[in-house]
């Protein structure tokens, strides 16, 4: 995103001059300013450069597994055919809270199966409910023995709905779309990787505030800058591809890019959101009562009876020992469907609500955060942004890509215009005029 003449490509037309400069003072300065702003500009194409080459390929592998992790849940059921439940065992609507004939099984027949699956887990079970009639009940165990060593890597078991019958167990981080989770996330080096994947994305932050200060334009030329056209000859070709992937590219990467940050590092950005907007605390839950005389449904529907118009999205069951459930809801004008933040905390106990979280009561801060992953992965509207944040990741790897050629063409014409300099011409082979 910069200008052509520092490019080495001669614009089209009659040269441009500014307003003549009478006076020795006025001369004087005149080119002082000159000779510093073209400092100015040459420092931040070095900066441009240096720093599109040096994190380039690191914005790019990062967008494209974005873009894949988009559609996520779709592309793992493509590659793993036995999530997807066959279409007429259930004609109930929705999971849980009693079974209707041939329709859903209740919850706790769901956590009995997984118990009976992995009798030697005593802890708890994250279960994700189905997202559509084909779909199974996704559960994670959260931390299994076989990859304590890692951050975050369960135990996924997916549950038909309508059986209780446990159709796949696997472990996070050895299936295709985890491993691009990881990837994305944390370049598959844990806490340093995700240390990396922070500061890389400030660098591309730094990237693209170079490449729209190289490309903005003069007062009166914003039309021309804006209009898409690619012009004939491949430099000139591959400079305005470029151009356009940055210019128009930038409206949807910069929000990827601020987002990703955030996600990565909150402990950076939380103090000053603080101090803007008050955060809400934890959940409390030293009232929580040992024991798991509460089932799964009846922790359901204690949530839902405190909000009757949302959708279930989420149940967190207790280990055997006994806790809290947490419920996670899905209300009406949430920005994210998959990761609702409407959260109630059930009592395992007897039944009671030991405290819950009602976006619609949001400080800004804690907008601020809701409004981080869906704004990251496009969907908090709809399926339209989900398309766009996953085309807008194919970009990075094209800017990368003419970037890489227009260096290349530069380098192997830099000796050609020292030397035509040297003998005193210019850059497009005319004779400089002596002084």
């Amino acid at each position: 995103m910069h200008t052509e003449s520092e490019h080495g490509i001669t614009p089209a037309g009659p040269a441009v001059t500014g307003p003549a400069v009478t006076g020795p003072a006025n001369w004087r300065t005149g080119i002082l300013l000159g000779i510093s702003r073209q400092r100015v500009r040459r420092a931040v194409l070095m900066l441009h450069l240096v720093l599109g080459l040096a994190v380039g390929a690191l914005l790019a592998l990062t967008a494209l597994t974005g873009s894949l992790l988009v559609f996520y849940v779709d592309i793992d059921r493509v590659l793993a055919p036995e999530l997807v439940v066959p279409t007429g065992q259930g004609v109930g609507q929705g999971v849980g809270q009693g079974a209707a004939p041939h329709g859903p099984v209740p919850l706790d027949r769901v956590v009995q199966a997984l118990r009976e699956a992995h009798p030697a887990r005593s802890g708890g079970w994250r279960l994700e409910l189905p997202h559509g009639p084909d779909h199974p009940i996704m559960a994670r165990y959260m931390k299994p023995e076989e990859t304590a060593g890692k951050s975050f890597a369960p135990l996924m078991v997916a549950v038909n709905p309508y059986s209780g019958e446990v159709l796949s167990s696997r472990f996070w981080g050895r299936t295709a779309m985890t491993w691009v989770y990881d990837l994305h996330y944390l370049l598959l080096a844990g806490d340093s990787g995700q240390l990396a994947m922070a500061l890389g994305g400030i660098a591309s932050l730094l990237t693209l505030a170079s490449g729209v200060y190289l490309w903005w334009p003069a007062a009166g030329k914003w039309g021309r800058a804006l209009r898409p056209r690619l012009r004939s000859g491949l430099v000139r070709q591959v400079f305005d591809i470029h151009v356009l992937a940055g210019v128009y590219g930038l409206v949807v990467l910069l929000p990827l890019i601020v987002t990703g940050i955030v996600m990565e590092r909150p402990d950076w950005v939380r103090p000053a959101v603080e101090r803007l907007s008050p955060l809400s605390p934890p959940p409390d839950l030293a009232s929580a009562r040992g024991g798991t005389a509460v089932g799964a449904d009846a922790a359901l529907a204690a949530a839902l009876a405190r909000f009757p118009q949302a959708e279930p999205r989420w149940v967190e069951v207790p280990g055997q020992g006994g806790g809290a459930y947490h419920i996670r809801l899905f209300q009406a004008g949430e920005p994210g469907w998959r990761f609702p933040k409407t959260s109630v905390w059930v009592n395992g106990g007897d039944g009671t609500i030991l405290d819950l979280r009602d976006p619609t009561r949001w400080t800004a801060g804690d907008a601020f955060f809701g409004w981080q992953h869906p704004l990251h992965n496009g969907e908090c509207f709809g399926l339209c942004c989900r398309v766009l944040v996953a085309v807008a990741g194919l970009l990075p790897a094209l800017m990368l890509a003419t970037g890489v050629v227009r260096w290349r063409q530069k380098k192997r014409t830099r000796p050609i215009r020292v030397e035509l300099v040297r003998v005193g011409g210019d850059a497009s082979g005319h004779r400089c005029k002596k002084p």
